[in-house]
Protein backbone atom coordinates (compact mmCIF):
# COMPACT_ATOMS: atom_id res chain seq x y z
CA UNK A 1 0.00 0.00 0.00
CA UNK A 2 1.33 3.40 -0.78
CA UNK A 3 1.26 6.40 1.54
CA UNK A 4 -1.04 9.10 -0.06
CA UNK A 5 0.16 11.58 2.66
CA UNK A 6 3.65 12.68 2.83
CA UNK A 7 3.09 14.53 5.99
CA UNK A 8 3.16 11.82 8.59
CA UNK A 9 3.13 12.42 12.52
CA UNK A 10 6.61 12.33 12.75
CA UNK A 11 6.88 14.95 10.27
CA UNK A 12 4.34 17.37 12.01
CA UNK A 13 6.13 17.03 15.18
CA UNK A 14 9.24 17.78 13.78
CA UNK A 15 7.97 20.90 12.21
CA UNK A 16 6.18 22.27 15.22
CA UNK A 17 9.60 21.50 16.64
CA UNK A 18 12.01 23.26 14.75
CA UNK A 19 9.43 26.38 14.20
CA UNK A 20 9.18 26.99 18.22
CA UNK A 21 12.46 26.69 18.71
CA UNK A 22 13.54 28.94 15.48
CA UNK A 23 10.96 31.51 16.49
CA UNK A 24 12.44 33.27 19.46
CA UNK A 25 15.70 34.01 17.26
CA UNK A 26 14.00 35.82 14.31
CA UNK A 27 11.95 37.92 17.46
CA UNK A 28 13.11 41.28 17.86
CA UNK A 29 13.23 43.16 21.03
CA UNK A 30 10.59 45.99 20.92
CA UNK A 31 9.66 47.21 24.01
CA UNK A 32 5.71 48.49 23.92
CA UNK A 33 4.62 50.42 26.72
CA UNK A 34 1.62 48.84 27.90
CA UNK A 35 -1.66 51.00 29.22
CA UNK A 36 -0.88 49.04 32.94
CA UNK A 37 2.42 49.91 33.04
CA UNK A 38 1.74 53.43 32.03
CA UNK A 39 -0.49 53.82 35.27
CA UNK A 40 1.56 51.76 37.52
CA UNK A 41 3.57 54.71 38.73
CA UNK A 42 2.86 58.03 38.85
CA UNK A 43 4.29 60.41 36.58
CA UNK A 44 6.66 62.99 37.72
CA UNK A 45 5.46 65.88 39.29
CA UNK A 46 6.50 69.45 40.31
CA UNK A 47 5.66 68.07 43.63
CA UNK A 48 7.33 65.89 44.03
CA UNK A 49 10.64 67.95 43.02
CA UNK A 50 9.39 70.46 45.24
CA UNK A 51 9.09 68.02 48.22
CA UNK A 52 12.43 66.94 47.79
CA UNK A 53 13.46 70.56 48.08
CA UNK A 54 11.89 71.18 51.12
CA UNK A 55 13.23 68.21 52.54
CA UNK A 56 16.71 69.58 51.44
CA UNK A 57 15.67 72.88 53.77
CA UNK A 58 14.36 75.40 51.15
CA UNK A 59 11.07 77.00 52.19
CA UNK A 60 7.70 76.42 50.68
CA UNK A 61 7.93 79.55 48.22
CA UNK A 62 11.06 79.28 47.43
CA UNK A 63 10.60 75.62 46.50
CA UNK A 64 7.72 76.04 44.39
CA UNK A 65 9.12 79.23 41.96
CA UNK A 66 12.84 76.79 41.72
CA UNK A 67 10.53 73.64 40.78
CA UNK A 68 8.64 75.39 38.05
CA UNK A 69 11.25 77.24 37.07
CA UNK A 70 12.97 73.64 36.30
CA UNK A 71 10.96 72.31 33.69
CA UNK A 72 9.42 75.46 32.45
CA UNK A 73 10.19 75.23 28.88
CA UNK A 74 9.33 71.73 27.80
CA UNK A 75 6.36 70.38 25.95
CA UNK A 76 4.53 67.07 26.93
CA UNK A 77 6.90 67.11 29.78
CA UNK A 78 5.13 64.91 31.68
CA UNK A 79 5.00 62.21 29.04
CA UNK A 80 8.76 62.58 28.28
CA UNK A 81 9.39 62.38 31.92
CA UNK A 82 7.05 59.23 32.24
CA UNK A 83 9.32 57.37 29.78
CA UNK A 84 12.64 58.72 31.03
CA UNK A 85 11.82 56.58 34.20
CA UNK A 86 9.93 53.73 32.77
CA UNK A 87 12.15 53.13 29.66
CA UNK A 88 14.24 49.66 30.56
CA UNK A 89 17.05 50.66 28.21
CA UNK A 90 17.84 53.98 30.35
CA UNK A 91 17.89 52.11 33.48
CA UNK A 92 16.73 54.62 35.64
CA UNK A 93 14.48 55.18 38.67
CA UNK A 94 11.82 57.91 39.62
CA UNK A 95 13.89 58.69 42.37
CA UNK A 96 16.66 59.08 40.70
CA UNK A 97 14.97 61.49 38.31
CA UNK A 98 13.48 63.33 40.98
CA UNK A 99 16.62 63.97 42.87
CA UNK A 100 18.19 64.96 39.41
CA UNK A 101 15.79 67.64 39.10
CA UNK A 102 15.53 68.63 42.80
CA UNK A 103 19.21 69.33 42.37
CA UNK A 104 18.74 71.25 38.72
CA UNK A 105 16.57 73.80 40.79
CA UNK A 106 18.55 74.20 43.76
CA UNK A 107 21.22 75.52 41.06
CA UNK A 108 18.88 77.24 39.08
CA UNK A 109 19.57 75.30 35.86
CA UNK A 110 16.81 74.25 33.26
CA UNK A 111 15.79 71.22 31.53
CA UNK A 112 14.70 71.58 28.91
CA UNK A 113 13.22 68.10 27.66
CA UNK A 114 12.62 69.18 23.61
CA UNK A 115 16.39 68.90 23.29
CA UNK A 116 18.64 66.28 22.85
CA UNK A 117 21.67 67.88 24.15
CA UNK A 118 19.88 69.17 27.48
CA UNK A 119 18.26 65.48 28.16
CA UNK A 120 21.78 63.97 27.66
CA UNK A 121 23.34 66.55 30.03
CA UNK A 122 20.90 65.61 32.43
CA UNK A 123 20.76 61.79 32.04
CA UNK A 124 24.87 61.80 32.04
CA UNK A 125 24.22 63.52 35.62
CA UNK A 126 22.75 60.46 37.09
CA UNK A 127 24.55 57.97 34.92
CA UNK A 128 28.02 59.63 33.24
CA UNK A 129 28.58 56.90 31.25
CA UNK A 130 26.46 56.51 28.44
CA UNK A 131 25.86 53.95 25.66
CA UNK A 132 24.89 54.02 22.15
CA UNK A 133 21.62 51.99 22.95
CA UNK A 134 20.91 54.24 25.82
CA UNK A 135 21.94 57.65 23.79
CA UNK A 136 19.18 56.40 21.04
CA UNK A 137 16.81 55.62 23.57
CA UNK A 138 17.00 59.80 24.55
CA UNK A 139 16.58 60.49 20.78
CA UNK A 140 13.36 58.74 20.78
CA UNK A 141 11.90 60.35 24.16
CA UNK A 142 13.36 63.83 23.20
CA UNK A 143 11.19 63.31 19.71
CA UNK A 144 7.62 62.46 21.56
Amino acid sequence: MAKISILTKRSVFLIFLVSSAANPLFASTIYIYSASERFQEAPITHNDIQNVLISKGLENSVAIKKSQAVLKKSQNSYSKLTHLSNNPKLGLSKKKIIEAFAKYALFDKECDLNSYDSVVGFVQSINPKLSDVQLSAIKEIVKL
